[in-house]
Formats: C-alpha cells, sequence, structure tokens
C-alpha cells in the first residue's frame, strides 16, 4: 500500500507543484523508509553519500549519459 501511497502523492505533486504536495510526498518516503526496515539515519546517510560522490541537484545540472573505455 505505501507504494500506491507513493505513486498518488507523487501525481498531485506533478499536477499542483506546491510545498504541501511536496511534505505529503516527504511523509510518506520517510514511512517507506521505516517500514522497509531502515532508519531515517540511514536513508540521510545513503543520500549524502550518494551526492557526495556523484553530486546532488542545487546546480540544476542532469547528468543525461555516461560512456566507459
Amino acid at each position: 500500500m505505501i507504494d500506491t501511497k507513493l505513486d498518488e502523492e507523487l501525481a498531485e505533486y506533478h499536477k499542483d507543484k506546491n510545498i504541501e504536495e511536496l511534505a505529503d510526498l516527504l511523509e510518506v518516503i520517510r514511512a517507506a523508509t521505516v517500514a522497509r526496515g531502515y532508519t531515517l539515519e540511514d536513508l540521510e546517510w545513503v543520500r549524502a553519500e550518494k551526492a557526495a560522490k556523484r553530486g546532488g541537484f542545487e546546480k540544476r545540472i542532469l547528468l543525461k549519459e555516461v560512456y566507459e573505455d
């Protein structure tokens, strides 16, 4: 059910794009984290590690492709 709720809240955010819908998304993400057996600290640690390795979205830069030799 939590995945269905996440989809619902994301659709609402896409429609309205307001802070209330972002707050609802965050609440569902927090609930999904706990429901999957993780802590909110685990989630934040993984987010921070990924941001440190790959960068975040502050600069609004999106990686489209990766080329490997």
